[in-house]
């Protein structure tokens, strides 16, 4: 086989990446972040609402620590670079859930470091449990690292808002960057937090992923949401507008239909789609999707 120079370019960046651990050397927090310690910062979107995240990391993942009366939630367990639990516990002292926004092995990082961990009721995660423990498969964990045995303490229902004490939340299937992705919508405070199915990047519908679902899934958002919520992503900005999802819809129309070419990436094509978006994904993949359309 042999490789265009591009993409030798390409492998040899990622080569680079996993020997240097996914560390940067230089990183900035975002604006009104404070740093906690060499790794970790912190940004309060309101007083119950804590952005926990690590600039250091190649993917800047953001992990989102939710507040209520009586609990607390953490949607993703960070990178795993360093242990994200002490940030956690100086923040709340309640009764805390950890729920992961999919199983990719950046966002089960530090998963081991706490005790009652939830998954969302999906038919994939139910597939992958026996005897109570959830394994993800090497096509939900993305990593070449054994994947981590999960004891699963709750099952959340789709349909059945999760209730902290006076802050409900509901648990929103995306499947496109992963089967079994998901979001959380607060509406009382007008936030969803998309996991990795929304940021400012290059959104990504390889391995395990599908475009038929990511733009099915962009729609039900759009329906599902007014305009005035606050999008808050696991990775780089933390913070996006509605619009963002206008853009993935079109765009992706636009890809699946052939009126947007992409250039080669690695193994995959990406696309355009805005001055902040990008999509990553494969030919076979969109001729999947264009047959649905």
């Amino acid at each position: 086989m042999i490789f265009s120079s591009y993409r030798c370019r390409r492998i040899v960046k990622m080569i680079k990446i996993v020997k240097a651990d996914g560390i940067r050397e230089n990183a900035e927090a975002n604006p009104g972040a404070r740093w906690i310690d060499d790794w970790f910062t912190v940004e309060e979107i309101d007083e119950r609402t804590f952005i926990i995240s690590e600039p250091r990391y190649f993917l800047k993942n953001n992990s989102y620590l939710l507040i209520g009366d009586s609990s607390a939630l953490l949607f993703d367990t960070g990178s795993g670079k360093r242990d994200i639990s002490p940030i956690v516990h100086s923040l709340t002292d309640l009764p805390l859930m950890v729920l992961p926004s999919h199983s990719h092995s950046d966002h089960l990082g530090s998963i081991s470091r706490f005790q009652n961990i939830a998954l969302a009721d999906l038919p994939v995660n139910r597939k992958h449990t026996a005897k109570g423990v959830f394994r993800p498969s090497f096509v939900m964990y993305c990593d070449f690292s054994k994947p981590p045995k999960i004891p699963v303490s709750h099952w959340l229902n789709i349909d059945e808002a999760i209730d902290l004490g006076n802050r409900f939340l509901t648990i929103v299937p995306v499947p496109g960057h992963s089967s079994d992705s998901i979001a959380l919508l607060d509406q009382q405070r007008d936030m969803l937090f998309t996991g990795d199915f929304l940021y400012e990047g290059n959104l990504i519908a390889t391995l395990g992923g599908s475009v038929t679902d990511y733009l099915s899934s962009t729609q039900m958002l759009l329906s599902l949401t007014k305009g005035n919520e606050t999008f808050c992503p696991a990775h780089y900005t933390p913070r996006l507008e509605r619009q963002n999802l206008l853009d993935v819809e079109q765009g992706l129309i636009k890809i699946i239909k052939g009126d947007t070419k992409g250039r080669r990436y690695t193994f995959s094509r990406k696309y355009p789609i805005s001055d902040q978006v990008g999509f990553i994904t494969t030919t076979r993949k969109i001729k999947a999707a264009a047959k649905t359309l």
